[in-house]
Parts: structure tokens; sequence; C-alpha cells
């Protein structure tokens, strides 16, 4: 495949994945909102705590479908590929962690729910209902992993994008129809998120049985030496996701022992608007990938080096386009949003997105480490420095520290891991990290200081009308789309722009 048809279809799956991402982050939106209505902020923060257990082994399950789908990419890099094994032999090893998380729950788990939780004794069996059913579909999904990997390595983006927005859609539905449900909400709200997790479980199977049946035909692989390679390197980046849901989890646990469901449901709330912000800059880093990844394993490093400093660039461009224009009327935003904002919603969201801003910092040298192999000493240090942040979170709160200070610590404990990553790309990899730092942090940077200090300048006006506020949400997103043209985008970029810009003109023009 030639590099400018390569590049075109990265620009064609990122398109898919972001119209994906904007129809079911508007319609999540207005779900979040309905459910916390429905739910209150307190059975909220219950199920961000254990319903979050869903989410978590979910997070596990796309971290490690993105493991395998690198195994795959490297398979279809090589001459002699063989995608049947490389199948088999990840399947038989999700099926195992899926039996360990398991028994883990269900022990472990259960114990906590009973003994440490910090809830009204009259949710005990609202709290193990949702944790059940959160451990069966996690389960579902880890095993689901090899499949959706598949989909994912052969850049099916189409297929991905219609059936997230499919489930989203069915999920609304679902939500509308709890308002008018006398029955118990939260455990209804579990099974809403259960049922439209579960059925791409068989939608997976079905569909890559009949695309692929030759690569997904079950045939056990024996022999250690064929699995040894694909576990060091599934359990060095299950490692490290591991950690990073434990610093969330373990964050939500001890912000709940220390003040309750309530703040646990403002603090739920904020990291919605992380997550969709962080959706939107990551789309493009996943959509490149296959392609990373496959020109590494095929030795095109001029092309892999290409492609992962401008990821780079282009993922906090993406951010900034994003964060400046709700940054500046973000408690307007959240009341839009919400219509009742629970206490303290607005500094966690403030927060997490500049912590959002930090973790995006990473765009382009992950995939790099993946192509690679040498995992080993990233995840490790990396995980130290999620897991570091549950003790010493713990130690100031017992100080006396108030709850925000945690997302702090988690902004500095990422700053820190990112700088120690660039090291470990230079060292052990011999990545050029100095001209990745030059290539996709400078002209963001700069965009960053100017719009900050328009910022700045703005919140001493105090604009109160609606009205008003409008218009500023859409001159800054104005400006900053002005500025990342003029000055984020190289030469050739721009005029790439332009081009594309006339020719849509010209085709609307011409029918």
């Amino acid at each position: 495949m030639s590099s400018s048809s390569a590049n075109k279809r990265i620009a064609k799956n990122t398109t898919i994945m972001y119209v994906r991402l904007f129809t079911t982050m508007l319609i999540g939106l207005y779900t979040s909102r309905i459910v916390l209505l429905k739910l209150g902020v307190s059975d909220y923060g219950l199920y961000s705590i254990v319903g979050g257990v869903l989410a978590m082994f979910t997070f596990i399950s796309g971290s490690l479908s993105g493991a395998t789908s690198r195994f795959f990419n490297v398979e279809m890099g090589k001459p002699d590929g063989n995608l049947n094994r490389s199948f088999n032999i990840n399947l038989v090893l999700h099926i195992g962690l899926s039996g360990i998380v398991l028994i883990l729950a269900e022990t472990i788990g259960l114990w906590y729910i009973y003994e440490h939780l910090n809830i009204a004794p009259d949710k005990i069996s609202d709290a193990v209902f949702v944790y059940q059913v959160s451990i069966f579909t996690a389960c579902l999904g880890i095993i689901n992993s090899p499949y959706s990997s598949l989909f994912a390595a052969f850049e099916r983006f189409g297929f991905l994008a219609s059936l997230d927005i499919a489930n989203t859609i069915i999920r609304l539905i679902c939500v509308i129809l709890m308002q008018y449900y006398d029955g118990n909400a939260l455990r209804f709200y579990s099974m809403i998120m259960c049922l439209t997790t579960a059925n791409t479980f068989v939608i997976y199977h079905w569909l890559a049985a009949k695309k692929w049946s030759q690569i997904v035909k079950f045939k056990f692989v024996s022999g250690w030496k064929n699995y040894k390679d694909v576990m060091a390197f599934s359990n060095w980046n299950l490692l490290s996701t591991i950690a990073l849901m434990a610093r969330s989890s373990g964050c939500d646990l001890i912000v709940n022992s220390f003040f309750g469901t309530a703040v646990n449901g403002a603090f739920a709330v904020s990291k919605t608007v992380n997550n969709y912000i962080t959706t939107f800059s990551t789309n493009f880093d996943s959509a490149s990938a296959p392609q990373i990844i496959q020109s590494y394993s095929a030795g095109d490093f001029a092309r892999c080096n290409y492609l992962t400093n401008k990821l780079g660039r282009f993922c906090l461009l993406l951010f900034e386009i994003i964060f400046f224009p709700l940054y500046i009327e973000l408690d307007f935003i959240l009341h839009l949003w919400l219509g009742v904002v629970p206490e303290g919603v607005l500094l966690f969201s403030r927060l997490n997105l500049f912590l959002a801003a930090v973790a995006l910092t990473c765009g382009g040298i992950v995939q790099v480490i993946n192509a690679s192999g040498k995992i080993k000493w990233f995840k490790i240090t990396g995980s130290l420095f999620f897991v570091l942040c549950i003790p010493i979170g713990y130690i100031m709160f017992k100080n006396g520290a108030p709850a925000y200070s945690m997302i702090i610590l988690f902004i500095i404990a990422d700053i820190f891991q990112r700088i120690v990553q660039l090291i470990l790309l230079k060292t052990i990899i011999g990545f050029d990290s100095l001209q990745y730092v030059k290539e996709a942090y400078c002209r963001p940077l700069i965009i960053g200081i100017i719009m900050g200090l328009l910022l700045w300048g703005y919140s001493q006006i105090g604009i109160a009308t609606i009205a008003l506020k409008l218009v500023a949400i859409f001159l800054c997103f104005l400006l900053t789309g002005s500025l990342i043209y003029y000055i984020g985008l190289t030469q050739g970029e721009k005029a790439k722009v332009v081009h594309l810009i006339k020719r849509k003109f010209n085709n609307i023009t011409n029918r």
C-alpha cells in the first residue's frame, strides 16, 4: 500500500470515528442527565463505585483488545504471518484471565462491599445486585476481546462505529423508559448497561465467524513457548492497565470512605466530561495505530516515526479546539447539560480537563512502544506512578486535604510519568524523543499560552447574559481554530486543508 493511499485510509477511518463520537457524545450527555435526575447524586455515586467494576473491566478488555490487535497487526505485517494461530493463543489466554477475574471478584470484591463500602445499610442489597451484574458482563467482555481486536486490526471502523451508535440509541430509549419505571431505578439502570454491553459479545462472535471463519476457527495451540511472548506482552500491558484502573477505582473508594457517595457522584459527572474530551482527541491515534504497528513490523521506521510525530501534535491540537471553547464558560455549559449542577462538579471538571491534557501528550508513542514489543520497563514505571497515587492520596485525606487534591496528585504523577516514558523511549528503543517533543508539543504549547492569557482576560470581564456567553463560546472556537491553522499546522498541511475545502466546495456547487 502506498503512503498516499495509507494516509487516505487513516483520514477515512478518523472521519468514521468522529461521526461515531459526536453521535454517541450528544446522546450520552443527554442520557447521563436523565440518569442523574432519576437516580439522584447519591445513587449515581453508588453506581459509579460498584457499577464502576463494569467500567473497570471494560477498560481492561479494551486495553487487552489493543494489545491483541498489536499481535494481529504484527502477523499481518509479516509475509508468512499466521493469524489463526495468533487468534487462538490470545483466545485461550483471555478465557483464563476471565476465570481469574471471576474468582477474585466473587471473593475479595464481595468481602469489600459487605465489610468496607461506605453506604447506607438499606443499599447493600442494591450494591451487591449491581456488582454481580457488572462482573458477569465484564467476564464476557474479556472473552470477547480477541474478536473485537480482529475488527480493529482489519480497520473495520465503519462497523465498530455503527454498533456503538446503535448501542447508544438503545441505551437512550431504555433510560427514557426508566423515567416511567416505579421500581428500583438503580437496578434497572444496571441491567440496561449490562444488556447493551453484552449484546456486542453475540454480534462480534457471529460476524467474525461469518467474515473470517478460517481465522477464528478454534484449534488449540500446544507448547508453552507459543504463549510465552504473548503472555509477557499481555501481562506487562495488563499490569499497567490494572494499575491505572486501581488508581481510578482506588480514588473512588478512598473518596467514598472520607466524603461519602454524594462526592462520588460529583466525581463521576466530572469524569464523564473528561472521558468524552479524551476520546475526541485519541480517535485519530486509534485510527492510525494499525499502520504504525504494521510499518514498524515491516521495518519501515521512517514512516513509523513520521506518523508518530504527527499524531502527537494532532492529538493535542484536536484537544485544544474542544478544551478552550468548553473551558471559557464551563459553569454555564454544565448548567445547560445537567440543569442542577451538584456541588463540586465545576472544580472537579476543570481539573479533569487539565488531567486529560497531560494524558494526551502520549499521542502516537504508545503505538511505537507496543510495536517494538519492548514494553516491560515502560509498564513497570507507569504502573508505579499510577499505584503510588493511592497511598499518597490516603495520607493527604487523613491530614485534611480536600477531595479535589486527588486530581491534582494525578496530574503531577502523569507529568513525571511522561518524562520518564520519553527517556525510556530514547534509551530502550532508540526513538528520537527530543524530535518528538519539538514536533508534537511546541506548536500546541504556543497556542495554549496565547489562549490561556485570553481566557484569563475574559474571566475578569464577568459576562452575565446567556446570549453573550454563547457568542463568547463561538468566538473562542473560531479563534482557537484560526490559531491551530496558522500556528499548529505546517505549510504543507495548510495547503492540503485549503485543497480539501476547495474540492468539497466545488463538489457542492457543481451538483
